[in-house]
């Protein structure tokens, strides 16, 4: 059988890319080629990788991400379980979570179906500003504030989930502007503030400090995180300087201000504490405006 021209052609010029896209291609296991098929690879690594899949039954597209490393397929597990959860609880608030389709493993390697959430991530849409990145406080704001309900959810379920990666890539704002928490691989259950920490996974500048030090990581290390990403919203900077919090407006620069002190004892204690905060400077933002 002849070859693609068109293969042959990229192989020829482009011999790294020609290799990648070899990578990037997927033979399904025969149990789930039955009822997906593969239509593009969003990421690619040696231990994991993700896909764009049709479920024909219902003809769909979901997500596929695999892993081959123990460490991240414990991560898919983990991710399914909790979504799982948040699922039974039957209520409006799990809408903004994927669902869970299915895990399957073959020869050491596992493959985690959900539902894909159409959209841009929170640092497409501001990185997408070429001038600064950055979004209009407002909107920012609007977003932060769907996310600190999620995490008040979150936060509230019994056992309590932690998520510990926070960040503007793990954020999905869909196209009726509705933020999605899309990777859930890290969260953990918590019982206590007892507890010891679970070695470092999530990233490095959104991270609370107490997770570099092995301490207890509770839901004020979320809040942490929050903090970091309305600053990032609005700044485009991960980074917090008294230069860079004079962008924000005095109401703000304080909700940022306490949400990442070093101490988890001066920051908000709770989800729904953040959560009045925020809402009352939308609701005086609202009046400023209308008088306007």
């Amino acid at each position: 059988m002849s070859k693609n021209p068109g293969d042959v052609f990229a192989k020829h010029l482009y011999p790294d890319i020609s290799d990648e896209l070899r990578k990037c291609s997927l033979r399904l296991p025969e149990s789930l080629a039955e009822n997906y098929e593969v239509l593009s690879c969003l990421k690619y690594s040696e231990q994991t990788a993700t896909y764009l899949l049709r479920q024909k039954s219902v003809n769909r597209t979901v997500l596929l991400k695999t892993a081959s490393d123990p460490i991240f397929a414990t991560a898919l597990d983990n991710e399914r379980n909790i979504l799982d959860m948040i699922h039974r609880q039957g209520t409006s608030d799990c809408a903004a979570f994927p669902i869970s389709l299915e895990l399957y493993e073959l020869k050491g390697t596992h493959y985690f179906i959900r539902s894909y959430i159409q959209g841009r991530t929170l640092e497409e849409l501001c990185e997408s500003n070429y001038k600064k990145p950055g979004l209009p406080e407002g909107q920012a704001l609007l977003y932060i504030l769907q996310l600190t309900k999620q995490l008040h959810f979150l936060h509230t379920l019994d056992p309590p989930v932690i998520h510990r990666d926070i960040k503007p890539q793990n954020v999905v704002v869909d196209t009726n502007d509705i933020c999605h928490f899309i990777d859930l691989g890290i969260s953990r259950f918590s019982k206590s503030r007892e507890e010891k920490n679970s070695p470092i996974m999530g990233t490095q500048f959104t991270a609370p400090p107490e997770q570099f030090f092995n301490q207890p990581a509770d839901v004020r290390g979320d809040l942490y995180s929050l903090g970091v990403l309305l600053h990032y919203c609005i700044t485009g900077e991960y980074s917090i300087s008294e230069a860079s919090l004079k962008e924000l407006s005095p109401a703000l620069r304080k909700v940022v201000s306490t949400s990442t002190k070093f101490h988890p004892n001066q920051r908000y204690q709770t989800a729904d504490e953040l959560l009045k905060n925020l809402t009352a400077v939308h609701h005086t933002n609202k009046i400023s405006v209308a008088k306007q």
